[in-house]
């Protein structure tokens, strides 16, 4: 692989990891979930990195040359393709480290939205003939993806955290992500086919093949998200040392598949695309 490409696939992985773990740490300070003010303000820090390391990638491809990323003649059409994205992403960064200094709810909104609606403005859903409301599925989408990927980090049992704590973020997350996830699913499919432009050889192309990977990564994810609501939520309750063995166990698996789902993710919209 050229070395611009690889480039672009690690910072485009990069982007989506700090973005959406900067929504799902937003999202759960919003709701109650949990709070950590240090987060917010390494998390904002990151997500200012990523946009415009993405931003001078960007520049690379438009002249063809990792050595061009700095190109100031070229910085003017890099700015027109990308220029609204990366403002909006160090929005949602400005926002976060509001958040980071005054304990606030509603910076923590504003930045969950301001990030996630970002890639509304950008990528294969923004590039459509007639993208209708496709983008902003795109945000919403997104929105719920970080709020489900940063459960490995809040509903992770440390040993500093009571039984009766641990139960009730168990319960209080699962009591959204009931609603949520589904959501995530149907929103997913809908973009699948409005990108891809049909259902009917999905594997045909590496792009439906890698989005077939992704799919089937959530899928055992929300098998274990199940789980954890029914079985290890009832554990908890009633042998609390034994439920938070297995509730950490869930969780680490939960976090490798979400790593798995995020690479799928960049390799998609990076070496492959729809067949549109």
């Amino acid at each position: 692989m050229p070395l611009l490409d690889a480039a672009n696939l690690v910072t485009k992985g990069l982007l989506y990891a700090v973005s959406l773990g900067a929504i799902g740490a937003a999202l759960h300070g919003t709701l109650g979930l949990v709070a950590n003010r240090r987060a917010y303000f390494w998390l904002a820090g990151l997500v200012a990195v990523a946009a415009i390391v993405r931003l001078l990638i960007l520049n690379a491809q438009m002249v063809g040359g990792l050595g061009a990323a700095l190109s100031a003649e070229q910085f003017g059409w890099t700015w027109t393709a990308g220029g609204r994205p990366t403002l909006v992403l160090l929005g949602g960064a400005a926002c976060l480290l509001l958040a980071s200094t005054f304990q606030h709810r509603l910076p923590l909104a504003l930045a969950a939205i301001s990030i996630s609606s970002s890639f509304a403005l950008t990528g294969h859903s923004a590039a459509l003939e007639a993208p209708g409301f496709a983008p902003w599925i795109v945000a919403g989408h997104l929105l719920i993806a970080g709020f489900w990927l940063a459960a490995p980090v809040t509903l992770w049992p440390g040993p500093a955290m009571s039984d009766a704590d641990i139960l009730a973020r168990t319960e209080a997350f699962s009591r959204i992500a009931r609603f949520a996830v589904p959501a995530l699913f149907v929103s997913g499919i809908y973009l699948f086919w409005r990108i891809d432009g049909s259902f009917a050889n999905p594997l045909s192309s590496g792009y439906g093949q890698l989005l077939a990977a992704k799919l089937l990564a959530a899928t055992l994810a929300l098998g274990l998200g199940a789980l954890n609501m029914t079985i290890i939520a009832r554990r908890l309750a009633t042998e609390p040392a034994k439920g938070r063995a297995a509730l950490r166990a869930t969780l680490r698996v939960d976090a490798i598949l979400f790593a798995a789902i995020l690479i799928f993710i960049a390799a998609a919209t990076t070496i492959s695309g729809p067949t549109i």
